[in-house]
């Protein structure tokens, strides 16, 4: 149970967060509250819509406040966790908000994730429900909850066995929770450098103000409609397909499955306005067939993160849309750190990750003495702002994550013209397609195939997908396993399948430090190298 942020020992100082809430960065205002604003000001439009299904602001207060009774019916108190692995459906959007109006702490949990992951998932957040699909892209995914021991009650959506409807057909008043908008209303998990997953709590007013900054940032209107092909269970899909609706009045336009011909036609359908999203979003739309005859002149905003973005997709993407296009830096514990404001000039938004957002702070630091390195030398990009997570759920984490309140990103910048661009990373992390892998998690999997007698994986870059999995491995006496049964281990290991390598590499042994670590720039280098041949046919 995790009754509020003030149960986790507070990495950021009491200093600045009394700061924050003197300045009205952090308000009274809970995510709850803004909910039933929205409901009052515009019950009859549309709040989110998939699959040909709308939901009115009116049906979505009826079917959540039908989710929040049911769950207090069941047991569930403010505080509990209740969990979700679903995708882009309406039905997210619904069981999201019923649980927060029960006063419950939302724990997201993606779609592609597998047993062992799934399992750590539930069992460190203590979840009292989870919903899931009865089988989505051929996985079963109750059966992935007995697999895993999972003992709390079990909601299956667009499922035969009715628990779906009979948790949205409650009837009655919600119960007031009692919550405060510095509880805890999510936990959000990512993979760094360590094995399985850290939990990343977030309050209620530091998603509150994550919604209110970005919608300054992006120069949201009224007007403005949302297609969202990122998952809901990241911090970016939650926050822009679930949360954004309802706290900004800002409806979403939810894809289950990436399909850029039906992507471009919804953007033409809805009128679309604004689309977030790694590269691969806009290259696969770009080159699909039907690009040229489609209409997306509503566009006027595409905003790219996630993994490395190139100069070149921003500019592909202002002049293919008709429309401003930008980058953004953030991650689970800081959602966003910089982007380029309106009025930026181009260069700004095409070679720079952009400005502070709101209330951030932001240095670049020497990372082995913390000290502030001059602009235009890099360093590690440390971050302190309203919105930032409330803690890890394993509080051990907090130690090496923080400095004096300032969050260690892990990642290398450059700080110029008060514009900040990232260049590098620290962590041993591998961003495909915006899913972050721990090479360590996909490494220790490795080990255990009795072929491997050694493994180091590292990142590969992929024009499309950002990064890709390679696997260098030293080979355990007989025959060399190839990528289908480096694979095959992975699937039986429970690997969530976009973590498994995708190019092996043997070798009779692996670089080292003088004190035994791998010596992995040798190995990106090794494949920068291999890469440079192929282009130029050497």
């Amino acid at each position: 149970m995790l009754r509020g942020c003030n149960d986790l020992p507070s990495p950021v100082p009491a200093t600045v967060r009394d700061a924050w809430r003197e300045s009205g960065a952090w308000t009274p205002e809970t995510l709850v509250d803004r909910f039933a604003s929205a409901v009052t000001a515009r019950p009859g439009t549309v709040a989110v819509s998939e699959g040909g299904r709308t939901l009115s602001y009116a049906e979505l207060e009826r079917l959540s406040a039908g989710v929040a009774t049911g769950l207090a019916a069941i047991g569930v108190q403010p505080g509990d966790t209740v969990a979700y692995q679903l995708p882009n459906w309406w039905e997210s959007a619904v069981l999201a908000w019923g649980a927060l109006r029960a006063g419950a702490v939302l724990v997201p949990i993606t779609p592609t994730l597998g047993a062992r992951e799934v399992g750590h998932i539930v069992s460190s957040t203590g979840a009292r429900v989870c919903a899931v699909p009865e089988v989505f892209r051929g996985v079963d995914h109750p059966a992935v909850l007995a697999e895993c021991g999972f003992d709390g009650e079990v909601v299956v959506v667009r499922g035969s066995d009715g628990s779906w409807d009979r948790l949205t057909g409650w009837h009655g008043p919600v119960p007031d929770a009692g919550r405060d908008a510095g509880d805890a209303a999510v936990v959000l998990h990512t993979s760094g450098t360590t094995s399985l997953p850290k939990g990343v709590v977030h309050s209620h007013q530091s998603l509150r103000h994550e919604a209110d900054s970005l919608s300054l940032a992006h120069g949201l209107r009224s007007d403005d409609r949302l297609l969202l092909p990122m998952p809901v269970t990241h911090i970016a899909g939650l926050m822009y397909g679930i949360l954004f609706p309802c706290v900004l009045g800002i409806p979403s336009v939810l894809m289950q499955r990436w399909d850029p011909a039906a992507a471009l036609a919804l953007v033409e359908a809805e009128t679309v306005t604004y689309m977030i999203g790694t590269p691969v979003f806009l290259r696969t739309m770009v080159d699909d067939a039907t690009f040229a005859t489609t209409d997306v002149s509503s566009l006027r905003l595409w905003s790219m993160g996630g993994a490395g973005v190139a100069p070149s997709m921003v500019h592909e993407a202002a002049e293919a849309f008709g429309c401003w296009a930008k980058r953004t830096y953030g991650s689970t514990e800081l959602p966003t750190l910089t982007t380029a404001l309106p009025g930026d000039p181009v260069s700004v938004c095409t070679d720079t990750d952009g400005r502070l957002v709101g209330f951030a702070e932001g240095r670049v630091v020497d990372p082995s003495t913390g000290t502030d390195v001059a602009d235009g030398e890099a360093g590690e990009l440390w971050g302190r702002t309203p919105e930032m997570l409330a803690g890890y759920l394993d509080s051990d984490h907090d130690a090496e994550a923080f400095v004096d309140g300032w969050f260690r990103t892990g990642d290398m910048a450059v700080r110029e013209d008060g514009c900040f661009r990232i260049v590098d990373r620290l962590k041993d992390m591998i961003i495909r397609g915006g899913e972050n892998i721990s090479a360590r998690e996909v490494e220790d999997v490795l080990a255990t195939h009795p072929g491997v007698a050694d493994v180091a994986v590292v990142a590969m870059a992929d024009p499309v997908m950002g990064e890709k999995t390679c696997a260098y491995i030293v080979v355990s006496g007989g025959a060399s396993p190839d990528l289908e049964s480096l694979a095959a281990h992975c699937e039986s290991a429970g690997l969530a399948r976009f973590k498994w390598p995708e190019r092996v590499v043997v070798r009779d042994e692996l670089p080292r430090t003088p004190s035994g670590k791998v010596h992995k720039p040798t190995l990106r280098e090794d494949l920068a190298s291999a890469a440079a041949a192929v282009r130029t046919g050497a």
